[in-house]
């Protein structure tokens, strides 16, 4: 009968010799969780984004992965986000673009205003080559694999203290955005006075008078509390900013083609998803502020898209290839379907 020293000695020699022989033991595919954050509460277009992405993940025959989402809790800033997404930290996590700018400034081109000419335009120019293009820079610019983008809720309106019923009312009224050189430069030409304020502070600063406007749209101004010291919305569908999602590398490199492949087809399906609701939730939301005794004002846009030659002058200037990306995107027709050769193929 064998001592249990020997028996121990047995099996390390059959285990090094498997070892030998295969290499080293992969982890079981069901081990591999994703950390998937997001800096915004569970009210927002970033949950529902998460959650959809995380069902579509593990209800794929064969994925091996689980999704923890972690809703505003592990990182606090963008800059946080994108540090903890290098470090493997967090898994996957989003960002705005306006932050990436300080990146790779192109990606500013695709805030230009009134650039999209409606939401169905906006889904086709979403996987156009333009933009595949810019996402392989943004992932090269930052060190991360950028997944796609989505539209964030700014833009879509003004939220101010008084009624804004044409681009002359703008004028004087203090406005807080991200100050993002491309952002102030529209929202000067328009009339307003941008006015710089932490995301932290703006609340107490409409309540105040320290700032008299917002450009969240009316959906975010409830979700996040601002309705309570903002009474009307100007719709001006000004711009649509949008987010990152991003994949941190050393989760990646994990990740066998298999499932890199169902990760890249759940994030598409899940920003398809996030980008239609918001938008009908920012409509859903315009018709509660109107029940809720909100002004909604609907001022004529031509003025507005005029005062935006400016910003297409100066930033052409500064970036001559943007007339390029703009001519191409303006030529998509949004109720056609892109042809398959043409996604991400641009260079």
């Amino acid at each position: 009968m064998l001592r249990r020293s020997s028996i121990n000695l047995l099996a390390f020699v059959v285990m090094f010799s498997l070892v030998f022989a295969f290499g080293v033991f992969n982890v079981s595919a069901a081990d591999i969780t994703l950390k998937f954050a997001h800096q915004n509460n569970t009210f927002d277009a970033d949950q529902l984004l998460a959650e959809t992405f995380k069902t579509l993940v593990e209800e794929k025959p064969g994925s091996g992965i689980k999704v923890k989402i972690f809703p505003g809790t592990l990182t606090n800033s963008e800059e946080e986000a994108i540090e903890f997404l290098k470090l493997g930290t967090v898994s996957i996590g989003a960002t705005s673009a306006g932050h990436i700018a300080g990146y790779y400034p192109d990606v500013q081109f695709l805030q230009l205003p009134y650039l999209f000419k409606s939401k169905e335009h906006y889904k086709v120019a979403r996987r156009s080559g333009v933009v595949n293009e810019i996402l392989r820079k943004i992932s090269k610019a930052t060190g991360l694999i950028a997944l796609g983008i989505y539209s964030d809720c700014n833009g879509f309106a003004i939220a101010s203290t008084a009624p804004i019923n044409k681009i002359e009312d703008a004028k004087g009224v203090k406005l807080r955005c991200m100050q993002n050189p491309l952002f102030v430069d529209i929202y000067k030409d328009f009339g307003f006075t941008v006015t710089p304020t932490d995301w932290g502070e703006l609340y107490t600063s409409l309540q105040t008078g320290l700032v008299n406007a917002n450009d969240l749209g009316v959906y975010c101004n409830y979700i996040f509390k601002m309705k309570e010291v903002v009474s009307n919305y100007a719709i001006l569908n000004q711009m649509w900013t949008q987010k990152i999602l991003f994949v941190s590398p050393k989760t990646w490199n994990k990740l066998d083609e298999a499932q890199q492949n169902i990760v890249r087809d759940a994030a598409e399906s899940a920003i398809e998803l996030a980008d239609a609701w918001q938008y009908v939730r920012e409509q859903e939301f315009i018709e509660k502020a109107k029940k809720d005794g909100a002004t909604i004002t609907y001022p004529d846009l031509a003025p507005f898209k005029k005062a935006a030659e400016k910003v297409y002058t100066k930033w052409f200037k500064k970036n001559p290839h943007w007339e390029a990306w703009y001519k191409d995107i303006q030529l998509l027709n949004p109720e056609e379907s892109l042809p398959a050769a043409y996604h991400g193929k641009r260079d």
